[in-house]
C-alpha cells in the first residue's frame, strides 16, 4: 500500500482541480434502471486511509471517464481493500435494496457477499448505477478549505459548478434506460427537487415503523420519465435494512 508521503500543504494547480469537474458520474452501469445519487465523496483515500494525497487523488480522478468500476477504483487505484470499511456504511443499504429490487436474498451476509466477495458493486454490467452530484473529494461537505484558492466560499463552488452538473446528470438519465433514482442525503434531495420543480410532481408518502418516505415522478422529457425515491440512510429519521427493503418491494410494484 502506497504512503501518503506529500506535504499537506502543497496546493493543486487550477487547471488540475478543474479537469475533474465534468469528467466523472460515479460507478456502475449509466444504462442501469437504479440510480442512486449522493452528495459527493468524502476522499476516504486522502484523509481517512491515507493511500493517496489530495494531488495525487485528483491525478487519478481527472483521467476518470464518465463511468467507473467501483471495486477497481478503490483497491486497485486508491489501494484501499473494500473489506476495510466495517459495520453500517451507504454501500450496504444501496446493496439491499438492489439485492431486494430483485427478489433475491438480502441478509446480511448476502450484502457482504454482494460487496466485497462477488464484486457486482458498482459494476458495469450490474442494473444500477452510483452518481455523485458534486465532482471534488472532501472530507466535510460543508466545508471547501482545499480548494478555497479556487472558490472563496462553498456557495461559491456550487454556483459555479452545480447547475453544469445537473445538466450532465440530466442528459445521461435522458439517454439511458433508468427507472429509479434514490437520493439518501437531504441536502441532495432539496436540490434534486429544486432543479427538477417544474416538472416533478409527489406520488406517495409513506412510513415504515418511525422512518419516512417519499415518492416522486420526475418527466425529463415528453417521453422519459423517471421515479424519485427520498429517504435518509443515516441521521435522524435514519432508516432500517427492513425499511429499505420495504420501499424497494413497493416501488418494484409501481414500476413493473
Amino acid at each position: 500500500m502506497e504512503s501518503n508521503t506529500q506535504p499537506e500543504n502543497v496546493q493543486p494547480s487550477d487547471d488540475l482541480v478543474r479537469s475533474c469537474l465534468y469528467n466523472w458520474l460515479g460507478y456502475g452501469n449509466l444504462n442501469g434502471h437504479i440510480w442512486f445519487i449522493g452528495i459527493e465523496e468524502g476522499g476516504a483515500e486522502i484523509w481517512r486511509s491515507k493511500t493517496k494525497t489530495l494531488i495525487e487523488s485528483l491525478n487519478l480522478r481527472s483521467q476518470f471517464d464518465l463511468s467507473m468500476e467501483f471495486t477497481n477504483v478503490w483497491e486497485e487505484l486508491y489501494d484501499i481493500p473494500l473489506t476495510t470499511f466495517k459495520g453500517p456504511n451507504v454501500w450496504r443499504y444501496q446493496a439491499a435494496f438492489l439485492l431486494e429490487y430483485e427478489e433475491l436474498n438480502s441478509s446480511p451476509e448476502d450484502i457482504n457477499q454482494y460487496i466485497f466477495r462477488s464484486k457486482k458493486f458498482g459494476s458495469k454490467s450490474s442494473n444500477h448505477f452510483i452518481c455523485e452530484m458534486m465532482p471534488l473529494p472532501k472530507p466535510s461537505k460543508d466545508s471547501i478549505e482545499e480548494y478555497k484558492f479556487l472558490w472563496n466560499s462553498l456557495k461559491g463552488y456550487y454556483d459555479e459548478v452545480e447547475a453544469n452538473r445537473f445538466v450532465l446528470i440530466r442528459n445521461n438519465l435522458l439517454n439511458s434506460e433508468a427507472k429509479i433514482i434514490v437520493s439518501y442525503d437531504q441536502t441532495l434531495t432539496k436540490s434534486m427537487l429544486n432543479y427538477f420543480s417544474d416538472v416533478t410532481s409527489k406520488l406517495i408518502d409513506w412510513q415504515y415503523n418511525h422512518e419516512q418516505y417519499t415518492l416522486y415522478r420526475i418527466n425529463l422529457s415528453l417521453s422519459k420519465e423517471v421515479y424519485f425515491l427520498t429517504t435518509h440512510f443515516f441521521g435522524n429519521g435514519r432508516i432500517s435494512y427492513d425499511g429499505i427493503k420495504n420501499a424497494a418491494k413497493r416501488i418494484k410494484e409501481l414500476v413493473e
